[in-house]
């Protein structure tokens, strides 16, 4: 729980920080999402899973990681130095979906 609490802080923190860097053709920032919100939807499954079954672990895992970027995006409009993004929403409940899924198949 305790790990989750930190990346959850993480995530908010690189969410809100001013960002810089090279343009390129490649959607870096996308795949930086799909990581992200990937990773704290298999942190929340890790904690659902003890409290109910696979399935309900899944979708709560999922719908909040989702929430939560959707959240950050919200905040982002309000930052002068940063932007929202439809892109960047789908990008977070696909990269929390996929990677959940994944991870509770493996886990099997």
């Amino acid at each position: 729980m305790i790990f989750l609490v930190i990346w959850s802080f993480l995530v908010l923190t690189l969410s809100v920080m001013p960002v810089s860097g090279p343009k390129t053709e490649l959607p870096v920032d996308k795949i930086v999402h799909f990581i992200l919100y990937g990773l704290t939807s298999i942190l929340l499954f890790r904690f659902f899973i003890s409290k109910t079954n696979s399935r309900r672990a899944l979708f709560k895992a999922v719908a909040i990681a989702s929430i939560y970027g959707a959240a950050m995006e919200v905040v982002q409009y309000f930052l002068p130095y940063r932007s929202f993004s439809l892109g960047d929403m789908a990008a977070n409940a696909a990269g929390a979906f996929l990677a959940c899924l994944i991870y509770k198949k493996v886990r099997r």
